[in-house]
């Protein structure tokens, strides 16, 4: 049998690559843990690890044991939370995951019409999270729910399967990168523009998958830009092109309506895919069932604004 505080020391070690890193956090010594994995293998009668002066990595047998522990420890930290509710007799409560511009334009007006909806009083926590730290949110039982974005397919990326293990996703809506200007800018008085008609001027970044999403766009044309900023902060993005910084390819649902920029459709774009992921078990919990109503309902208020 694999004993459970076996699996939950297998989990850390999984995690940080090395039996040494894992004692130290469990304040516990190295042949300690070591003791305890040959343990572990000898119970699953297969070899959980490749060993090296570097540390260790998971074999195939591994990988599959460390979707099953990660799942036991989320469902455990939830387990936890849940009880402590209880023992407190408090107000039911939720956390969610979210990045950025989908707290704004989605999360935030739902949990508003969730709080003015007749039933009890929600204790909400937002974690601010792109969608690996979301999905290793609610991997760990940190999140019950967790918005998050993709590019290209309407499907999420093939890793977030193991990333998310037994959580279930819905599409909520999409949108397209738009190319925004200064309002003074030659193409402003247009609707639509080449990603051509830039090449040559300074471009304003995201970071991360929407500043890929946009140098795959340019790798796509033989286009290589001068980047000026990388930001996580579109509406940081959107004031620098407002000062004649440079331009910028922003998301059309993040953009804000000022006098001073301009949104035009491009050609090629990238589309971006907003869904949002909830832990095995959540959507059957109140609060979490009417906060998904709720966030499916404002996304469809988006879709046909």
């Amino acid at each position: 049998m694999i004993e459970a505080q076996r699996l939950a020391l297998f989990r850390e070690v999984a995690h940080r690559g090395s039996f040494a890193q894992a004692a130290h956090a469990l304040r516990l010594t190295p042949s300690a843990v070591s003791q305890q994995m040959a343990a572990l293998e000898r119970a699953a009668r297969m070899r959980l690890f490749d060993r090296s002066t570097r540390g260790v990595t998971l074999t195939v047998a591994g990988q599959t044991l460390l979707r099953t522990a990660d799942a036991i420890h989320g469902e455990m930290h939830r387990a936890e939370r849940a009880l402590a509710q209880l023992r407190d007799q408090g107000p039911p409560s939720v956390t969610v995951a979210t990045f950025p511009s989908a707290g704004a334009l989605l999360l935030a007006p739902a949990l508003a019409a969730l709080d003015g909806r007749n039933g009890p009083h929600v204790d909400t926590t937002v974690i601010e999270a792109e969608p690996d730290q979301a999905l290793a949110a609610l991997r760990d039982g940190r999140a019950d729910v967790a918005l998050v974005y993709h590019f290209h397919s309407r499907q999420p990326p093939p890793d977030w399967e193991d990333a998310a293990g037994r959580c279930t996703y819905r599409r909520l809506l999409k949108d397209e990168l738009r190319l925004v200007l200064p309002a003074g800018h030659a193409l402003a008085s247009r609707s639509a523009a080449r990603l051509e008609d830039v090449a040559d001027e300074p471009w304003i970044h995201g970071c991360d998958l929407p500043g890929n999403a946009v140098d795959a766009l340019a790798s796509t044309r033989g286009l290589t830009p001068k980047v000026v900023c990388r930001s996580s902060d579109f509406r940081f993005m959107q004031a620098l092109v407002a000062a004649g910084v440079g331009v910028a390819f922003i998301p059309s649902l993040a953009i804000e309506d000022r006098d001073d920029t301009r949104a035009l459709t491009v050609t090629p774009t990238a589309k971006r895919y907003i869904g949002v992921y909830t832990a095995p078990g959540t959507p059957s919990t109140p609060p979490v069932r009417t906060l998904l109503e709720a966030l499916q309902e404002r996304a469809e208020a988006l879709c046909t604004a």
